[in-house]
C-alpha cells in the first residue's frame, strides 16, 4: 500500500507495474462531471484504467502526498480496506482545466490483490469537495 500512494505524480511505470496484466479496474461509485477524468463509476481494462491513471500522473504538478491512516484486512485476504487523507497542492492542466487545487481530502478505499497485483481499487470520497476544489 505504501508503495502504490508514494508513486503519486513521481513514477507511472512502477505505479503501473502494481496492476495485475489482465483486466485492471478503477471503481469510484460516486461521480461527477466536474472533474476530467472522473465522470464514469467504473474503468475496466488497460485502456480505461490508463485513461484514469494517466492525467493524474501526466497533468499534475505539485504536492500530492498520501496518508494512511489505517489498513483494515477483509475476511478474503486479496482484500484490503485503507482509510486515508491528502495533502494537495497541484497546478492540475490538461483535462482538469489548468486549475490549482489545494485540499485536503479523506478517503476509503477497497483495493482487491491476485498473486499480489492490484486488480482493482475502489474509493470513496467526499465528491462535494474535490468538485469544489476543481473549480466546480
Amino acid at each position: 500500500m505504501v508503495e502504490f500512494f508514494s508513486l503519486y505524480l513521481k513514477d507511472k511505470e512502477r505505479f503501473y507495474s502494481l496492476w495485475v496484466e489482465e483486466n485492471p479496474a478503477v471503481i469510484t461509485p460516486y461521480v461527477t462531471g466536474d472533474i476530467g477524468n472522473i465522470q464514469v463509476t467504473a474503468h475496466e481494462g488497460w485502456d480505461a484504467v490508463k485513461a484514469f491513471w494517466d492525467p493524474i500522473h501526466d497533468d499534475m504538478h505539485g504536492k500530492f502526498d498520501w496518508y494512511i491512516d489505517e489498513v483494515i484486512a477483509g475476511e478474503d485476504p486479496n482484500v484490503i480496506i485503507t482509510r486515508t487523507h491528502s495533502d494537495v497542492d497541484v497546478q492540475a492542466d490538461g483535462v482538469f482545466g489548468g486549475v490549482h487545487p489545494t485540499y485536503q481530502g479523506r478517503y476509503v478505499q477497497i483495493f482487491r490483490f491476485t498473486d499480489g497485483k492490484v486488480k482493482a481499487f475502489e474509493e470513496y470520497f467526499d465528491t462535494a469537495q474535490l468538485a469544489s476544489a476543481y473549480g466546480g
